[in-house]
């Protein structure tokens, strides 16, 4: 697998009336996000691998401007201007270049977190349910074109109130889910346009693998 799908990667109705209601609360987020210009935000991601019982747990901050956006991981750094993307490894000093369309096309598009559902999914409303101190809205996403996907749900944690995504869960196909909950979120945040590119004089002596046709 790319290396840029591998780090992105652990980087995801039952009835009518269920569908319509999940689709115009989704129709409501939508409207909400398209007023922001940018996003930052933080979150934690937990990996759960269930056939090598395994977990890991990584924190994460993403700003997002467009289909901008500069994604960090720890370990590594996820940066893209909308045409490239950029996947700098900090321990080995190597940075892949990888088309960003290319990489939407596999459903790894970062800069769609918080809008992922205006993709090609079916839709699902599960109820309500409490996580932590909070009341939530459960929806499953399922992909249309699922036999694609490296996974087969998505489940989103929503407060309606703030029509805010708390959680979101995607459930792989080979038994590899992750969860990631987020902690901040800051729209119309101010962001740097010069962090939506790698410049390379910043990494002295880093090894670039172009891996564009």
């Amino acid at each position: 697998m790319n290396r840029t799908l591998l780090v992105l990667a652990t980087w995801a109705c039952a009835v009518s009336v269920q569908a319509q209601d999940a689709s115009a609360l989704l129709a409501r987020m939508s409207e909400h996000a398209r007023t922001f210009d940018s996003v930052r935000a933080t979150y934690t991601s937990l990996l759960i691998d269930k056939a090598n019982d395994m977990e890991m747990t990584q924190e994460g901050t993403i700003e997002i401007e467009g289909d901008k956006y500069h994604l960090d991981l720890g370990d590594y750094v996820v940066i893209s201007d909308g045409e490239s993307v950029w996947t700098y490894e900090r321990s080995i000093n190597e940075c892949y270049v990888d088309d960003a369309e290319e990489l939407a096309e596999d459903g790894m598009d970062p800069s769609k977190l918080f809008t992922i559902w205006e993709d090609d999914f079916r839709t699902e409303l599960r109820g309500e349910q409490t996580l932590g101190s909070e009341q939530v809205t459960v929806v499953h996403l399922y992909p249309n074109d699922a036999q694609d996907k490296s996974y087969h749900t998505i489940q989103l944690f929503i407060d309606e109130a703030s029509l805010e995504l708390v959680r979101a869960v995607v459930k792989g196909r080979e038994g590899t889910d992750v969860q990631y909950d987020v902690h901040t979120f800051e729209p119309n945040a101010v962001v740097n346009a010069g962090r939506f590119s790698f410049k390379p004089a910043s990494y002295p002596g880093v090894d670039i693998i172009d891996n564009r046709l």
